[in-house]
């Protein structure tokens, strides 16, 4: 049901949950990229003077944005959840039967 991706997304938020990683590690490999870097990487050049503060905040502030992937992720495994709710209570139903082809 799940692909590859998504399993390790959600795996990887459980760990995150149970104190296994932390959630730095998570958002640094889930966030969304621009060009070849992602968020905690450009902010890390704006703490070490590498990058300017409005060069960084330009990039990366508009509406959060420096999270879309993590939002498109949450998104499909909610469809994949309500499809699979849908088709768990047929196949209940139809396992209730008393009369079975």
């Amino acid at each position: 049901m799940l692909s590859k991706r998504e399993r390790e997304f959600v795996e990887d938020w459980l760990k995150v949950v149970e104190g296994k990683i932390e959630k730095i590690e998570f958002y640094k490999k889930w966030g969304s990229k621009r060009g070849k870097s992602n968020f905690l990487d450009d902010y890390k050049k704006v703490l070490d003077g590498e990058m300017l503060y409005e060069e960084f905040n330009k990039k990366w502030m508009k509406k959060g944005e420096w999270k879309g992937y993590i939002r498109v992720m949450r998104h499909r495994l909610k469809k994949k959840f309500e499809k699979a709710k849908e088709e768990i209570a047929l196949l209940q139903r139809f396992f209730e039967l008393e009369d079975m082809p």
